[in-house]
Order: structure tokens, then C-alpha cells, then sequence
């Protein structure tokens, strides 16, 4: 063999042996990879609130110690208003060895119970009765999840631990249309547990009317909580007005309320419910068992507190509640859909009755029945 030929088999030896370390290393960073837990997430359309839920996720999962491609694989597949993919992706993911499998929505949560995979199973964005309906057509399979529960509990103990004084909580009811008595029983019971009296302070929205009954409360012992979930036609306006006038605080269930000129209220979002479950699914990486605990309700995930409300009413919020992702209003900062000034409250309507009767009026028409 000539000088030149073995000078050219020992140069190609060496690349070859050059190579083998990285192309080992590259083989076992994917044989790593490929051994990693495989979380697998899916929902029938991917839309606003459905990133804000897979964020939630990823920030609880990173939160708890798992990152993408480090201690887990985190994979979303959206089946684009398709039931049929999405039948396609949980049996996908199934092959391809996912140790749990998130449904986000009510379609995706009902495919994959259908599939009867023997992968855990974690869903979201259901009521009470499609989570018991999933969990009885799933039988003894590894089913659980975070659903949109109605929580009366959250406001009453925010107003508890903002006014720990207050006494009695009046909550206004239309006397035109039907109240959801099986809210209030629900508010009345809770506030029971914290030594808090539910009163309610009957409105006329057709007569633009409010009980007198609002003028007899103690403003050191009374707030009023405007609960649109209870009454969802609620004049908030002239509700606030009313109170004012009165010197009674108001709290509110929902932003805009709190935007009009209420106190505070505690929220639950899309990304706080991701949280959640991410807390969950980590839990179950941990504690495989947790996958059959019983579904969770919504945790409420801010409060949001009317900065001007605070300072007129000279209410000074716990710490406590401000690190609950509070969310503090200024008037001049408000923008998209709500006022950039604040709201001109309404002077306060005349009442409704010198003399108002117990509870609220027989109803003339029940209500269609309310989105929640």
C-alpha cells in the first residue's frame, strides 16, 4: 500500500471516530427526550381562552419544577372544530405513550371519555353535570378536573376579610322577574358558616325603583353585594348611587361592576383556571393516585379593587388581598371596553315602598334562562 492510500485510510478512521461521539450524544439527548413524561393537551378549537388556559399550564407546571423538553414533553394539538380529529389526536396520543392526557372544553372532554383510553385523563372548561356524566361513562379509568362550579363563597369571604365589622350583606333582587332562589340558598348558607346575614333589597328595574330598606342599614354593619349572577339585569348604576347615598360600600362579582363604581370583587380567569390545572397535573406526574380525586371547582384567580372607591370610602385593603393578584383601577388608566372617566352615577332612585314587604314579589314572567 502506497504512502499516499494509508495517509487517506488513517485521515478517514479518525473523522469516523471524530464523529461517533456526537453522533452518540445526539442519540441519547433524543433517547432522553423520548423517555420524558408526555403531557398532551388538546381542545376541539384554540381561541383566546384556550391560550390563556394552556399558559396557565405551562406557567404551573414551570412553576412546580417541569419545563418542556427538560422534565416533561408538553404537546398542544387543537382539532379545529373537527370532531373527528379530535377523536384522531387522543387516540395519537395514546400510541405515542402519553403518561396524562388535558381536555380543554366540553367536545374535547366528552371525544376522549369516549375513546375509553386507559390514560388519565384531566378536563376543563365543563359544568357539574357533564363532569358527573364524564366520570360515571368513564367508569373505574382515571378521570378528573377543574370545572365552572358557581362559587356564592369567594365574595362573602373577600367582604369578610376587607370588612371584618360587617354584619349584614344585602343583596339586591328584581321584584320583576323570578331571583335564582337556589343562588341565594347557596349565599345564605355559606354566609351562615361566617357569621354574616343575607338580606334582600328588592329592585324594580321596569319602575327604576329601590326598596327604602337600603336608607335603614347600619354603614358600619351593612354592605351591599351586587351579584349579577343572581340578579343579571341588575341597573348597576343606580344600585351604587342608591348605596352612596345611603354611605353603604359596595362589592361586586364581576369587573365591570367594580369599574361602575363598586368596592372590589374577586375573578376567576381563563389563566388562573390553567394554573390550576397545572398544579393538578403535577400533582399527578407525583402522585399518579391524584388522578382519581374528585373534580375541583374554579379557584377564583384576582381581585380587582376601584382605586377612587377606596380612598372616598376610606376602607384601607389587607395586604392579604392585594397579593391575591390584585388588581388595582385607576379612573385614568381605563381603557378598551370600559370608561375612561369615570361612570356619572344617576342620583338616586326614589324608593321603592315606604313600607317594602318581606322577600321579593310574586314574578310575572320566569326569565330566559342566563349564560354562565
Amino acid at each position: 500500500m502506497s504512502a499516499h492510500r494509508l495517509r487517506l485510510r488513517i485521515l478517514s478512521v479518525a473523522a469516523v471516530l471524530i464523529a461517533l461521539p456526537a453522533a452518540f450524544v445526539a442519540a441519547q439527548t433524543t433517547e432522553e427526550k423520548d423517555t420524558l413524561p408526555f403531557i398532551a393537551v388538546t381542545a376541539i378549537v384554540r381561541d383566546a381562552s384556550i391560550d390563556a388556559l394552556y399558559t396557565g399550564i405551562i406557567d404551573a407546571l414551570r412553576e412546580a419544577g417541569h419545563r418542556d423538553g427538560d422534565t416533561v414533553r408538553l404537546r398542544f394539538e387543537n382539532a379545529q372544530a373537527n370532531a373527528v380529529k379530535a377523536a384522531e389526536i387522543v387516540r395519537l396520543f395514546e400510541r405515542e405513550g402519553a403518561k396524562i392526557i388535558v381536555a380543554l372544553t366540553e367536545p374535547s372532554a366528552r371525544i376522549a371519555v369516549a375513546e375509553r383510553l386507559r390514560v388519565p385523563l384531566v378536563v376543563a372548561g365543563i359544568g357539574p353535570a357533564t363532569a358527573e356524566d364524564l366520570r360515571r361513562k368513564r367508569k373505574a379509568r382515571s378521570v378528573t378536573g377543574i370545572i365552572n362550579a358557581e362559587r356564592y363563597d369567594t365574595q362573602l369571604a373577600l367582604i369578610r376579610e376587607v370588612v371584618p365589622n360587617v354584619r349584614t350583606v344585602a343583596i339586591p333582587v328584581g321584584v320583576d322577574d323570578q331571583a335564582d332562589e337556589e343562588a341565594i340558598r347557596s349565599t345564605i348558607a355559606f354566609a351562615r358558616s361566617i357569621n354574616l346575614i343575607i338580606e334582600q333589597l328588592p329592585v324594580s328595574v321596569e319602575n327604576s325603583t329601590i326598596s327604602a330598606r337600603i336608607n335603614s342599614y347600619a354603614p358600619d354593619q351593612t354592605v351591599v353585594l351586587l351579584d349579577k349572577r343572581i340578579f343579571p339585569e341588575a341597573p348597576v348604576e343606580q344600585i351604587i348611587a342608591a348605596a352612596e347615598a345611603a354611605n353603604l360600600t359596595v362589592f361586586g362579582s364581576d369587573e365591570d361592576t367594580v369599574v361602575h363604581g363598586a368596592l372590589a370583587a374577586i375573578i376567576t380567569d381563563s389563566y388562573g383556571t390553567g394554573q390550576q390545572i397545572g398544579r393538578l397535573v403535577a400533582l399527578i406526574l407525583q402522585e399518579p393516585t391524584a388522578s382519581r380525586t374528585q373534580m375541583q371547582p374554579a379557584e377564583p384567580s384576582y381581585v380587582v379593587i376601584n382605586q377612587d372607591t377606596a380612598s372616598r370610602s376610606g376602607i384601607e385593603i389587607p395586604d392579604t388581598v392585594l397579593a391575591h393578584r390584585g388588581r388595582v383601577i385607576g379612573w385614568a388608566n381605563i381603557k378598551g371596553p370600559h370608561p375612561r372617566d369615570k361612570p356619572a352615577a344617576p342620583k338616586p332612585p326614589p324608593p321603592l315602598s315606604d313600607k317594602p314587604k318581606t322577600g321579593t314579589a310574586n314574578p310575572r314572567s320566569k326569565p330566559p334562562a342566563q349564560n354562565r
